[in-house]
């Protein structure tokens, strides 16, 4: 059973869709989990098959539009990570008020930018009580510089500081297309397939995007987490490689879990088999620690 709702995160209408067990009895209470979802992403994409599993299994579901992406309002493009974790935040506020959802028992899941982000979120949101993080990374800096040289590492620096300024002295960011921002091929891949079918996927986003992707360390949050963390990754993420899951999953402090899908790149863990081992374990894990 889904439905779509609205609420508000900082004056900008957020747009979402929330799913109920298709059972649902009157009076009851049940566990919700929050979706968050990965850079530049729609509620459309990769996640309603996620929302549909969980709460096919008892879960009360919300999946969104972050602010200015897909249907929410706000500055077209626009992707700060701190933002989001507000949007997020408020997210779980509006669960709170359904008369389905315990409010003792909201969970975070999230899916590569929004894995970092849920962490973040998790680390500064005490009614945050369990997560489930998969194919993210440790440390934004990492993703964006890792194979580069120094020469390289410096030229990207003066760009993004002269950009800064640009913004700062005359207002005018940098914008760019998304498959600009897209550095690898496989992001590119599934970009350029899938705009063509959800085309509010389509966005210009500010070049200072990258300088605030690498300002995002979720590694340093997650050894102050005191709720029970699953971490999934996948070998052959060239995107968020599996070092970093494992990096995330030695900081996190118990209990925490680890699971690595042998083979998968990463997006194929959206689909077919991987979609069902990734959708299992984050169940096994929220009926563990949320029912």
């Amino acid at each position: 059973m889904k439905q779509e709702v609205v609420f508000y995160s900082e004056n900008c209408k957020i747009i979402g869709d929330l799913y109920m067990p298709d059972n649902l009895t009157d009076g009851e209470k049940l566990p919700a989990v929050v979706l968050c979802h990965g850079f530049s992403g729609i509620r459309e994409i990769l996640l309603p098959p996620y929302a549909e599993f969980f709460a096919q299994n008892g879960f009360a579901v919300l999946v969104f539009d972050y602010r200015g992406f897909g249907d929410s309002q706000g500055e077209r493009g626009r992707m700060v990570p701190a933002e989001q974790v507000v949007d997020i935040r408020n997210a779980i506020t509006f669960m709170e008020t359904l008369p389905q959802v315990d409010p003792g028992r909201i969970g975070l899941w999230g899916t590569s930018f929004g894995g970092a982000n849920a962490i973040y979120t998790a680390a500064i949101d005490r009614r945050v009580k369990c997560i489930s993080v998969q194919i993210t990374f440790a440390s934004g800096e990492r993703m964006v510089t890792g194979g580069m040289n120094d020469e390289a590492k410096e030229k990207l620096t003066s760009t993004l500081q002269k950009a800064w300024q640009r913004a700062v002295t005359k207002n005018k960011p940098l914008m760019l297309n998304m498959d600009q921002i897209l550095t690898d091929p496989d992001s590119k891949e599934f970009y350029q397939k899938t705009v063509d079918i959800h085309p509010k996927l389509k966005n210009r986003l500010p070049l200072l995007t990258i300088k605030e992707s690498m300002e995002c360390k979720p590694e340093h949050h997650i050894a102050g987490l005191c709720i029970p963390v699953m971490i999934i990754g996948a070998t052959g993420d060239i995107v968020c490689p599996v070092e970093e899951s494992k990096i995330l999953y030695a900081k996190a402090s118990q209990p925490k879990e680890l699971f690595i899908i042998e083979g998968a790149r990463h997006y194929d863990v959206y689909e077919g088999n991987n979609f069902a081992l990734s959708a299992g374990k984050a169940l096994e894990w929220y009926a563990k620690y949320l029912k």
